[in-house]
């Protein structure tokens, strides 16, 4: 199947995810209010933060490393186990350092080890099965949420415990399911076994990188419930999860593009993809600007008045994500996944200085320091770019 193909099926199939998770989002807005979907949003948050520590840059590393030979998918699998119980203790540590009762400390742990076991397992089916499994697997557990979802609706709001439950749930259903995958693929060449130092210099980067782009989205959401409240709290998420929309194809792509890029280099389509996405997604954020003049409140109600606008405004800044999300794969591809850690550093740099500088900020104001990050680090891309077109010009 060609690259073209595949992205195509997967986008539609992993879009369908993506689609469970806003149309939940949605649901949730209308049904119960923006306080109990901005509760359900910053969860969510909080586990993919945890989790992104938790998995270490694994899921990029053994990928590598299994695709290249340098390590056989059962050695992979111990890894994957011994990741999925050392995530047990940090997320219940997280949790406790949140002061929350002994019931969620139990639940943020299960989750977030579920939902490691599921992403690093997701990444190994894509190496050794058909590319269709490794869609299923990544669209499954937002499938399974949204289900849940509904579920609540017809009960009642269910809580940060609920959600926790849910997130738990979801991500263990789907890791059984990879796992069974993986026990059925057929046999394995001969590889290497590349040791931990050959792995954390690859998974450290991309550890960090995944860390601080979370970590980030969490800096921002505790920025609007200090500042301005929970309800302000439920339009940022909102309108955040509509900007995740188009970005999501992205991510879950990325996998595809590096397995592409690794056995045939692609900067020049990379560069013209990240292109192709930066204009389309300011075409949109023009829109969004537009569109708030008529429907200021997405057409959700007078409880999330001004969230089209804080809608434009972050996504002026997915543009620039998209395009650094591309360049991401590219980097990794080549071996060099530290210049994305520069490209998150930039991001920091920017919230830090829009942190200490807005001292009574509104929603938008704090929509474009977000955007004005994401132009940060699309920045760092765009420098290593032309550093490298100079050096090899020479």
């Amino acid at each position: 199947m060609s690259l073209r193909r595949e992205l195509l099926v997967s986008f539609a199939v992993q879009g369908a995810g993506a689609a469970a998770v806003l149309l939940a989002t949605l649901l949730l807005g209308k049904g119960l209010g923006p306080e109990a979907q901005g509760v359900f949003s910053h969860v969510k948050a909080e586990v993919e933060f945890v989790c992104a520590f938790a998995m270490f840059g694994l899921p990029q590393a053994l990928f590598f490393h299994v695709k290249s030979g340098g390590l056989s998918v059962r050695a992979a699998l111990r890894w994957v186990a011994g990741c999925a119980l050392l995530a047990l203790p940090l997320a219940a540590a997280y949790a406790a350092w949140r002061t929350q009762p002994a019931g969620v400390v139990a639940l943020m742990a299960l989750a977030v080890a579920a939902a490691v076991a599921h992403g690093i397992l997701r990444a190994l089916v894509l190496v050794r099965d058909r590319t269709a499994w490794f869609n299923v697997l990544t669209a499954l557990p937002q499938v399974l949420v949204l289900a849940g979802v509904v579920a609540v609706l017809w009960a009642g709001d269910a809580g940060a415990p609920g959600w926790l439950a849910l997130f738990a749930a979801a991500n263990v259903a789907s890791a059984a399911v990879a796992w069974l995958r993986l026990r059925r693929a057929p046999p394995e060449a001969p590889h290497g076994e590349a040791g931990w130092r050959t792995l954390a210099h690859y998974g450290l980067a991309a550890w960090l990188t995944a860390a601080l782009v979370t970590a980030a989205i969490l800096l921002v959401q505790r920025w609007v419930e200090a500042a301005l409240g929970r309800a302000a709290l439920g339009q940022f998420t909102m309108a955040m999860t509509l900007v995740q929309v188009p970005l999501t194809p992205i991510s879950y792509a990325a996998p595809l593009l590096l397995r592409r890029w690794m056995e045939r280099p692609g900067a020049a389509a990379s560069r013209r993809g990240a292109t192709i996405v930066l204009g389309l997604l300011l075409a949109c954020a023009g829109l969004a600007w537009l569109a708030a003049f008529v429907r200021p409140d997405l057409g959700l109600g007078a409880a999330y008045a001004g969230a089209t606008r804080a809608l434009a405004v972050l996504l002026a800044g997915g543009a620039a994500e998209a395009a650094s999300r591309v360049l991401t794969v590219q980097a990794s591809a080549r071996g060099t996944p530290w210049i994305a850690v520069r490209a998150e550093s930039a991001r920091w740099s920017v919230l830090a200085l829009g942190w200490y500088a807005l001292a009574a900020p509104s929603l938008e104001a704090v929509c474009a320091t977000w955007a004005a990050g994401a132009w940060a680090a699309a920045g760092v891309f765009a420098w290593c770019a032309r550093r490298d077109a100079r050096e090899t010009a020479a």
